[in-house]
């Protein structure tokens, strides 16, 4: 008998049962436990053990992310053959027959998301894992500029924005825009925050739409036994400044009240000076009012959350501390 670890199928959303007939139809395998993973904020991503040896990801998709799942697959085409540790796509379909959502059928790479050990490594494993990082920054560099700016899900289609300026602060419009429809007490601090970038103007008008994996923060990057064993979850590309995956990573680590270590490793093996380093910062701040505005937001959830009092409270001091 399978075991799932939700038994509510629904017609909305997808499914233990979605996944375990996909695992059957597509691999030809008998799925014997499969257990959704609660960490993301976008598909629905479910864990599908076959044996005691063999596991593979299924993600799922609606009809409002079937696009970034597409995304998803193409990108994984384009870098895993040029190093990227990409886990390797085992079957996908984004009209599938036997169920009603878009899916990815992965190999399950080794390996936990950095965050969730993050504490238990050294400042050496620290170094180890992020020197494997620049090295995979370095090949996706080499990738084609884009025809704009911000994220794409491919190179037909160019990204949104015409200028890197009014790509970062449509991350803060997009805050501002879900405190504001909640009456969210994190909306106070968006002027603030318009006002820290606009000093950098200057600097975000001379970036090019270079290619980059945004999301390679302290999640979305496998770690096992002190060593980088892959890169997850990569929808989509972002082209402009690579500094802002710093700036994300750096607020992931103070929003969970970690050291920041491996961001100050990061920054010396680019050799940063004090100029981009500041610019560092303020991509932290603009992250530290995107992480105050997805708190009370359901995104995947079943029902929305309360807004966690004591996480707001850590994400005002780290305002504070860096809007001075």
């Amino acid at each position: 008998r399978i075991m799932f670890e939700l038994n509510e199928a629904s017609t909305n959303t997808p499914s233990p049962e979605d996944a375990a007939i996909l695992v059957r139809s597509r691999l030809d395998v008998e799925p014997v436990e499969v257990r959704r993973f609660l960490t993301g904020l976008c598909h629905y991503v479910y864990s599908v053990r076959i044996s005691d040896r063999q596991t593979f990801v299924v993600r799922m998709a609606t009809p409002s992310t079937k696009r970034l799942l597409a995304g998803g697959i193409y990108w994984n085409k384009l870098l895993r053959p040029i190093g990227v540790p990409l886990p390797r796509i085992l079957a996908a379909d984004l009209e599938p027959s036997e169920i009603r959502f878009p899916f990815v059928a992965l190999e399950q790479l080794p390996g936990s998301d950095l965050c969730q050990i993050y504490e238990t490594l050294t400042s050496c494993e620290k170094l180890e894992i992020v020197s494997e990082l620049v090295r995979i920054r370095e090949k996706v560099s080499v990738l084609p500029e884009a025809d704009g700016f911000g994220f794409a899900h491919s190179y037909s289609e160019a990204p949104g924005y015409r200028s890197w300026p009014a790509a970062v602060l449509a991350i803060l419009d997009r805050a501002d825009e879900r405190m504001s429809q909640s009456g969210h007490p994190g909306v106070a601090y968006v002027a603030q925050a318009r006002q820290a970038l606009g000093r950098y103007e200057t600097y975000f008008a001379g970036v090019r739409p270079v290619p980059f994996l945004e999301d390679t923060t302290t999640k979305n990057v496998l770690e096992d036994q002190g060593r980088l064993t892959g890169v997850v979850d990569v929808d989509q590309l972002c082209f402009g400044d690579p500094l802002l995956t710093l700036g994300l990573t750096k607020m992931a680590l103070r929003a969970n009240a970690s050291d920041v270590d491996y961001v100050e490793h990061w920054m010396n093996l680019l050799g940063l000076n004090k100029q981009l380093q500041q610019v560092v910062d303020a991509y932290t701040l603009l992250f530290c009012v995107d992480f105050m505005s997805e708190l009370g937001q359901r995104f995947n959830k079943e029902e929305r959350p309360k807004i966690d009092v004591e996480k707001f409270t850590r994400l005002k001091s780290v305002f504070g501390t860096l809007a001075h």
